[in-house]
């Protein structure tokens, strides 16, 4: 009677050792992996801050240039893989619109893209319904639509 006792409480005692072996490594495993999650959002984090900081660059330039230079021309080279993406998705989009969805994502003002495309506000309104229609979206809610294209990955 007393060995086995003595079996189950050695059995016992050697699956707690197991547990608390399997507790440590799990903690470990899981500390390293919330690590490298933290890592990657906090490199996430710098790589948009710098995306944002170069667009805010572009945009001030825009502003300062907008009535010496054709800088509008430039826009499409300038965000290449914006550019292919957003043609890719929506075909339909002619490079006018794809410069005034460029425009709108970079947040500037409306009168400023008047300005700079050389429309008139009928013109343009007209154009941003135009666009909205053909990415199939109203033209309230083009402005998050286009920050979202170009911000996107």
């Amino acid at each position: 009677m007393e060995d086995i006792l003595f079996d189950y409480f050695l059995a016992f005692a050697i699956a707690v050792l197991l547990l608390d072996v399997i507790g440590i490594f799990s903690y470990y495993y899981i500390r390293d992996l919330k690590r490298q999650i933290t890592d990657f959002r906090i490199r996430e984090v710098i790589r948009q801050r710098e995306e944002a900081m170069r667009y805010q660059l572009l945009l001030e330039q825009i502003r300062q240039q907008g009535a010496k230079t054709h800088i509008v021309d430039e826009l499409q080279p300038l965000f290449g893989d914006k550019t292919e993406s957003i043609r890719q998705r929506y075909p339909q989009l002619t490079d006018l619109d794809i410069n005034v969805l460029l425009l709108i994502g970079l947040g500037i003002d409306n009168n400023e893209i008047l300005h700079l495309t050389d429309m008139s506000k009928r013109t343009y309104y007209k154009r941003r319904q135009l666009i909205a229609q053909r990415i199939g979206t109203t033209a309230a809610q083009l402005d998050p639509i286009a920050k979202e294209l170009l911000y996107s990955k």
